[in-house]
């Protein structure tokens, strides 16, 4: 006995094999995400019920999410179309050109995205009203009214979001994933405390739009001060974007963000489609699909943004055989956490409802007409998570032409469906559509990562 023990490694006696459970998934970088992200989710959710319960679900919530719909849009997009792509090039910078090249090629980014930012929150100040005469078409003209105030206040996402998206990167593709992960927790703590300290107030829809874009602020500034103490990143305003930059950006950042652009401006039809309904119907279908959101960026966002360098590492060094069984690792994990949580989805939706906006106003007929958007979207849950885990396949092997041909294509097909299956079957349409459409990308995606580039077959015969 003594023997077996003295040959036990060192990790085995540092870490005992009845440690507490949070030390455990404390260890890894996905649990370590996946944990921080449910918190993130937990709170969003939260902000969620206390917006419902303190505006009901009527026309002045409507106009709220139609306000925020574009500035939050610009930041999903810019995010998410760099979150994947430009970590490869700054992995790649970094591991051939050194520390240098890195810090400067991550200024000369940062620059033009929060300048492009800026210029996109003055057009938001000053075209507020057109804007809203086309994304929220439904409204009646006093909720266009209030929708234009209402993205004014929020129009400063637009530049926090974009500042942001790159110092993710830059931290993310160093592995230090723990400040990132705290994004979907920021912005919630700020809405949820101006929520409950305006509960009284006449004025809560304007603080609560105005809420958002400080939240948004104060997590580029959270990141600003871990970039500098992590990375020694410090922004340059002489750094300008040069043609190498450009010439870097165009293929890397291009066709994702072209792709994700198109891909998000489906959610912005389905809100311009179910405006069409009912008073509330934008805020019944868009809390029903946010709980699906959340599961998506809980797990499929969380195993793909921890799993995008390794992918990296093993594609730059040509080893299809160990990129491949990562992958596959990646997809049995996306499997195993998103199946349950699609059968819950589906088959608690009228309970989960009930449980968190029962209190709202929406009434019986909105609570029925939200929990059945609900059972719908659940099973596509599975579609939803398992579709970041293959674009990072795509993204380590940038393959961005690829990546843009299927968000093109899961952006038509829901948007051709949304517009049919609205007419007979009115919000549950809508749901349909963006299920089927999950189905169809999934489905393309697993098609294109096993038709080989002809990059990609010579790299197997040399």
């Amino acid at each position: 006995m003594a023997d077996r023990e003295a040959k036990l490694p060192d990790t085995c006696r540092e870490h005992p094999p009845m440690m507490p459970l949070f030390t455990r998934l404390w260890r890894s970088s996905t649990q370590r995400v996946m944990t921080l992200g449910g918190v993130g989710m937990a709170l969003a959710l939260l902000a969620d019920v206390l917006i419902a319960r303190r505006l009901g679900f009527t026309a002045t919530t409507d106009a709220l999410l139609i306000a925020l719909m574009l500035p939050r849009l610009i930041g999903t997009v810019g995010r998410d179309a760099t979150k994947f792509s430009l970590m490869t090039v700054f992995i790649q910078v970094q591991k051939e050109d050194g520390d240098a090249a890195f810090a400067d090629l991550g200024a000369r980014v940062f620059n033009l995205f929060f300048v492009f930012g800026l210029v996109l929150t003055c057009a938001g100040l000053l075209l507020a009203g057109p804007v809203v005469s086309v994304i929220g078409w439904g409204l009646d003209p006093a909720g266009r009214v209030l929708a234009t105030t209402l993205l004014r206040l929020s129009a400063g996402i637009a530049m926090f979001a974009l500042g942001s998206a790159v110092l993710e990167v830059m931290l993310n593709s160093h592995k230090h994933f723990t400040v990132t992960a705290i994004r979907n927790a920021v912005t919630p703590i700020v809405v949820i405390a101006t929520t409950l300290a305006a509960w009284n107030h006449q004025g809560a829809p304007y603080l609560i739009a105005g809420a958002f874009t400080a939240g948004y602020g104060f997590y580029w500034v959270l990141l600003m001060h871990h970039a500098h103490r992590r990375l020694g990143f410090r922004p340059d305003a002489r750094l300008l974007p040069v043609r190498e930059t450009f010439n870097t950006l165009r293929g890397t950042i291009g066709y994702p963000l072209a792709g994700f652009g198109i891909r998000q401006s489906a959610r912005v039809v389905e809100r311009i489609i179910t405006s069409m309904g009912p008073d509330g119907s934008v805020a019944a279908y868009y809390y029903a699909y946010r709980l699906l959101a959340a599961i998506q960026n809980l797990v499929g966002v969380s195993v793909a943004l921890t799993g995008q360098p390794k992918l990296t590492e093993y594609d730059l060094a040509g080893e299809s055989g160990r990129f491949m069984a990562a992958l596959r690792r990646r997809v049995g994990v996306i499997l195993l956490m998103s199946v349950p949580a699609a059968a819950m989805l589906m088959l608690l939706s009228r309970p989960i409802i009930d449980l968190l906006y029962g209190g709202s106003g929406l009434g019986d007929d909105g609570l029925t007409a939200s929990s059945s958007v609900l059972f719908i979207l659940g099973p596509a849950a599975v579609f939803y998570c398992m579709t970041p885990v293959l674009n990072s396949a795509l993204y380590a092997q940038k393959r961005y032409g690829a990546v843009l041909y299927n968000m093109c294509l899961a952006a038509g097909s829901n948007v051709m469906l949304a517009f049919v299956l609205f007419k007979w079957l009115g919000l549950t349409g809508v749901a349909w559509a963006a299920s089927v459409a999950a189905v169809i990308s999934v489905m393309n995606l697993l098609w294109l990562l096993a038709r080989p580039t002809r990059t990609h077959a010579h790299r197997s015969t040399s």
